[in-house]
């Protein structure tokens, strides 16, 4: 069995300051709504175990809603369970000259619900959340050389990323997803930074035996 599940994000210049992705808006169509896991796939080509970037727009009617971001989604180890993460903005028009980086982190027991809709990051950069951190930008004496490494966006302006497959053993996972947005690639800036803290749990959670609930 195979099951592909996408969290699905949208981000908004209008809605920066506090470094949050745009709250599920209940959207007809699946893939205009944030902070949500979708299932679906059926159209895409069969997905690596691996993580690598999907260049093609996504389908509408190929994805349907299954929950919240702010619930635990349930998967399972080594049974055909796929995770992918999509950014798109929420903003029109949509432009496809904007440039992201991904950053995703997943960290053994979490043991609570996501906080709500707070600032994302004790950190700042330019006087917002520093959301992201990475150390790519280390290497680069000017913010536009690290365009070139950044991801472009498919032809309807967003970003979708295949994660990987889940394995291992059961636990529930904090899995902490940023995106870094530069809206001028060509000067490297302006850069804005999005961050959301889902849970994922495996088998039965923490510290069980494998196997899934009956």
């Amino acid at each position: 069995m195979t099951m592909n599940y996408l969290l699905n994000l949208g981000f908004s210049l209008a809605a920066k300051s506090a470094g949050n992705f745009q709250a599920d808006n209940s959207n007809a169509d699946p893939l205009l709504r944030s902070a949500v896991w979708l299932s679906g796939g059926a159209l895409l080509p069969p997905l690596q175990d691996g993580f690598y970037q999907i260049l093609s727009p996504l389908t509408q009617t190929d994805w349907t809603f299954v929950q919240e971001a702010s619930s635990a989604l349930q998967v399972y180890a080594d049974d055909g369970y796929n995770v992918l993460v999509r950014v798109f903005q929420a903003d029109s028009p949509t432009s496809t000259g904007y440039k992201l980086m991904l950053n995703a982190v997943f960290g053994q027991g979490s043991s609570s619900e996501p906080a709500g809709a707070g600032v994302q990051s004790p950190l700042q950069v330019n006087g917002l959340p520093r959301s992201v951190v990475d150390s790519l930008q280390l290497f680069f004496a000017n913010p536009q050389q690290q365009q070139a490494y950044w991801s472009t966006p498919a032809s309807d302006g967003a970003w979708t990323f295949c994660l990987g497959t889940i394995h291992g053993s059961d636990n529930t996972y904090s899995f902490n997803a940023g995106a870094s947005v530069c809206t001028n690639p060509t000067v490297g800036s302006p850069i804005y930074q999005y961050a959301i803290d889902p849970r994922v749990k495996v088998g039965m959670g923490f510290g069980s035996k494998h196997g899934k609930a009956a």
